[in-house]
């Protein structure tokens, strides 16, 4: 046993001092949360993560210059938008001042409102800039290849003269007493008509430069035909008096119309009576019957046509056992419909009720009168029915002729009567002048009922004649002049660079155009001579199609920001990720390794204060 050296309290005391330097990193690394805190924790990691601090606040950074250079983008786009609503207005205006309709003042006002644009376009183009940078005026450009031209290109076509002659003869009715006019000039006129053309066609498309800078070819192209035709059109006039005699007698047809309609055949036979070519007058097909209260056209019945002969013609109708014989003739001047319903179906008290209409078609407006006392553009009925055999005048511009009712024998008097005047539809079909029925309540079986109507004493009041209209065109020259405008210029446009990484050479450069109106080649636009209004009116489209690439390469750019800015927001917040695992500590772990140390701590000193009583347990051997 010794007492000059202690050697368990020096152990001891040892390791609690040991204890205690372990339990202070990690009261160090606890209350700042980093697990290097001097260059003496990790010299390799602390070196590292000053390099990620570093590139990470240079992205945070960089993403800022990202959104400025989008606000940027954004505030040009926002003036070539305005620039864009405003050539179209110009456009419009160019469109409403080519319109004939418009007075001299009226274009002077246009010329005005357009000049008033052209400044308004320049007004925006420079005063549209970022923290003092113009965007939309911009001139300093450095061209790097010029390939425009002008070329205008003369021809003229043939052989001359060229003769093209239009003629129409038609036949018309004319007063009675209408000289006629031989085949004679009645004007010749000798001039020069010019048509405008225009063709148009413009793109603006990156290039690289030979020392690998971004540039861009603009391309336009403008193309003005104009054609210059001189011509003398004389026109030349003939109106003979026509004496066809079928142009003032009646006539009479049976026509037969067969339709292919969703493969189904339509036959339709009707027999008109009337004046050539069309006066119409009665129509057979619009007549209707019932037969015990269901109605039919006649064209809905079994016909017999075949007894057709010269100025005649008598057809048979049969349905149901209801037999009708239709008998119409003509001499030329006048005209007979008549009419026979028999009842052959063996029953008795047959309801019959028997429509037609007479509806005159040539010719607007017919005047009726009737010197029976019959109310015209009314309907009677009942007792005010007038005997068979009264008579009603109808008269127009062209023709005055009676309409009567067969009577005498078996003819049958109407049992209603409606009367008006026909006015013509947008067809050419007049409305009805006189409908009428006839009708029985009780035809037995093998009765008849027989009925009918004339048309006579026609008055033709114009004569028929023959015109011809010709226009004769000698076409003595064509001249056409090709005007091609070429402006085909590669260069270098100003531009604003955007740092959009920590490290060099990381850059967007965003170029500045000049859509001023000298830059969009409108500073003249114009709808007064000596200007060509289609010139301006292909200048506007040019225009309209460089803002639009310049809007479109801006779009495209502001696209690209959006995506490098989430990009380098990826980059950085990844970054910080690796950053973190290096110098950061790990709370858990640390709070682990401190209370390991307390531990530790609390037993060397237990163990110290041990070590020193040994040395008292000599002093026993004193006693």
């Amino acid at each position: 046993m010794k007492i000059t050296h202690n050697i368990s309290a020096l152990n001891t005391s040892n390791r609690l001092n040991k204890s205690n330097k372990s339990a202070g990193t990690s009261y160090e690394k606890l209350s700042s949360g980093l697990r290097i805190n001097r260059a003496a924790d990790d010299a390799a990691g602390l070196a590292i993560s000053q390099q990620m601090r570093g590139q990470i606040r240079g992205l945070q950074q960089a993403s800022r210059n990202i959104q400025d250079g989008n606000s940027l983008v954004q505030t040009a786009e926002g003036g070539l938008q305005e620039i864009t609503a405003i050539i179209h207005r110009q456009k419009e205006l160019i469109i409403q001042g080519m319109n004939g309709t418009y007075s001299d003042q009226d274009k002077q006002n246009m010329e005005q409102e357009i000049k008033q644009l052209n400044e308004a376009i320049d007004s925006i183009a420079l005063q549209t800039g970022f923290n003092t940078t113009n965007l939309l005026a911009r001139v300093d450009y450095q061209i790097l290849e010029d390939r425009s031209s002008l070329n205008e290109d003369v021809t003229t076509t043939g052989p001359f003269p060229t003769t093209v002659t239009n003629q129409r003869v038609f036949n018309g009715f004319w007063p009675i007493g209408t000289p006629t006019q031989s085949l004679s000039v009645v004007s010749s006129t000798t001039g020069t008509n010019t048509e405008m053309a225009n063709d148009h066609e413009a793109r603006l498309t990156p290039i690289v430069s030979p020392d690998g800078r971004p540039g861009f070819n603009d391309y336009e192209k403008n193309v003005h035909t104009q054609t210059d035709t001189t011509a003398t059109v004389e026109h030349t006039y003939e109106r003979i008096l026509n004496n066809e005699p079928r142009f003032t007698e009646l006539d009479v047809k049976h026509n037969t119309l067969r339709n292919i309609y969703f493969q189904t055949e339509l036959v339709v036979n009707s027999t008109r009576a009337g004046q050539f070519p069309d006066f119409g007058g009665f129509q057979d097909r619009f007549a209707v019957i019932e037969i015990d209260g269901v109605s039919h056209t006649l064209d809905t019945f079994t016909i017999d046509s075949s007894n057709v002969s010269a100025g005649s013609i008598s057809v048979f109708y049969s349905k149901d056992g209801i037999e009708i014989e239709k008998t119409m003739t003509t001499d030329g001047t006048s005209f007979t419909a008549g009419f026979k319903v028999r009842n052959q179906s063996g029953v008795d008290d047959k309801q019959i009720r028997f429509s037609t209409v007479f509806q005159p078609v040539y010719d607007a407006t017919y005047d009726i009168s009737s010197t029976n006392g019959v109310p015209i553009g009314s309907t009677a009925a009942s007792g005010d029915i007038p005997d068979a055999g009264t008579v009603f005048e109808l008269s127009n511009d062209l023709v005055d002729f009676e309409f009567s009712f067969l009577n005498g024998g078996s003819y049958a008097k109407p049992s209603s009567l409606t009367t008006g005047s026909a006015v013509l539809d947008s067809n050419n079909s007049g409305t009805n002048v006189i409908t009428t029925t006839w009708e029985s309540a009780d035809l037995d079986d093998g009765g008849l009922l027989e009925f009918g109507f004339s048309l006579n004493n026609f008055n033709f009041k114009q004569e028929l004649h023959r015109t011809t209209d010709e226009y004769t065109r000698t076409i003595h020259s064509i001249v056409e002049t090709v005007t091609t405008d070429i402006k085909d210029i590669d260069y270098v446009p100003p531009k604003v660079d955007i740092q959009t990484g920590d490290q060099s050479g990381q850059l967007l450069n965003i170029p500045l155009f000049n859509v001023k109106t000298d830059g969009l080649g409108i500073a003249n636009l114009s709808i007064l001579p000596p200007t060509i209004p289609e010139t301006s009116l292909a200048k506007t489209e040019s225009a309209l199609t460089r803002v639009t690439n310049v809007r479109s390469i801006y779009g495209a750019l502001q696209n690209r920001l959006e995506h490098t800015m989430n990009s380098v927001d990826n980059y950085t917040e990844n970054l910080m990720a690796a950053e973190s695992r290096i110098r950061d500590t790990d709370m858990a772990k640390e709070m682990m390794e401190l209370t390991k140390m307390n531990i530790l701590n609390q037993s060397a000193q237990a163990m110290l204060s041990h070590a020193n009583s040994n040395p008292q347990a000599i002093l026993q051997l004193f006693k």
